[in-house]
């Protein structure tokens, strides 16, 4: 209630039942009371007698709003009194006094607030018996895993502080693995970026020179037709080799090395496979054509266009491994 009745009621523990007592008794008592310091500062002596406060009472139900005077503060000051002069008497008891003004006081505004107290509570009440204050809080499976992890964190915490107490060094040994793990962390995360990084680049790279060789295929392939369309067509059947070789090794056929020979670029390919075959024939068209220094034929150039074709059309069939340069011997020469 904020009055200091109350603070005096909470300050002292209540040892059994109080006897009980209405706000109009207590306000009786309290005028006694005044009387009774009065006397003693005046008197002192027997007049400071403890025993004339009487007991300590209870107003009102606690529930509802009630409370407990004590006396000890007073039962003191007046035993202090006892023996001591007026002068002495009047500054021990000055407090007194005022706290019985006091509380005088502030039980008459208690008493008035009574009524308003009550109509108060009553309207809360009304207000929280809402359905919308009526939820019922459950504890979920997180709550509790929560719960428990929050308890054994602290339990650890507890028994590091205790630890540490016992063993000095255990406090600096504790830190640096924190440190050193948290460190570790960092690098971890840091070369796992670099390596995502690293195979970013590496396939945007390879995507570039898959384009680069694209680009070149279709450059040779262009050229072929406009050597065809001026009939010179072995020029046409040279640069359309050529357009099948840099395509195949677009689609990583085998790797780049200038220095294989056509036969070479054949036997890369799986052996048996559509793509050997077609390759295989157009070679030993372009070595005809090409190293035979004849001048080619239209039907010639049609063949060789419609084999391009079909090494264009199929999926890439590589051989088991790619032999070097020195385990293929008797091919025929570079172009």
């Amino acid at each position: 209630m904020g009055m200091a009745v109350v603070l005096v009621a909470a300050a002292h523990p209540v040892w059994g039942a109080l006897k009980n007592a209405s706000v109009t008794e207590v306000r009786g008592e309290l005028e006694r009371l005044q009387g009774v310091v009065a006397g003693c500062v005046a008197k002192g002596g027997s007049a400071c007698d403890a025993k004339v406060v009487g007991v300590d009472v209870q107003v009102g139900d606690p529930k509802q709003g009630g409370y407990a005077v004590h006396w000890d503060w007073l039962r003191d000051a007046l035993d202090k009194s006892k023996g001591a002069d007026a002068g002495k008497r009047g500054e021990l008891l000055r407090d007194s006094v005022a706290r019985l003004k006091e509380m005088e006081s502030e039980l008459g505004s208690a008493q008035d607030a009574q009524p308003e107290f009550a109509r108060a509570r009553k309207e809360t009440d009304a207000v929280l018996a809402l359905p919308e204050f009526q939820r019922k809080v459950t504890v979920t499976w997180w709550d509790r895993v929560t719960g428990f992890f929050g308890a054994w964190l602290d339990r650890m915490l507890g028994g590091i502080a205790r630890a540490g107490a016992a063993a000095p060094w255990l406090g600096p040994v504790v830190i640096w693995t924190l440190c050193l793990g948290a460190a570790a962390g960092l690098v971890f995360f840091v070369m796992r970026n670099l390596q995502r990084q690293r195979l970013r680049i590496s396939l945007a790279g390879a995507a570039i020179a898959k384009t680069a060789w694209d680009r070149e295929a279709t450059a040779w392939a262009t050229q072929a037709e406009e050597f065809a369309g001026r009939g010179e067509w072995r020029e046409a059947v040279h640069c359309l080799y050529w357009a099948a070789i840099v395509l195949l090794e677009s689609r990583r056929a085998w790797r780049h090395n200038p220095t294989r020979t056509p036969r070479e670029y054949v036997r890369l390919l799986k052996p048996g496979s559509g793509q050997q075959r077609g390759l295989r024939d157009l070679t030993r068209m372009f070595e005809r054509v090409w190293y035979g220094l004849r001048e080619g034929r239209a039907e010639e150039y049609a063949e060789a266009r419609e084999l391009y074709e079909v090494l264009a059309s199929g999926a890439v069939e590589r051989a088991g491994t790619e032999r070097s340069e020195g385990a293929v011997v008797g091919e025929g020469g570079a172009a």
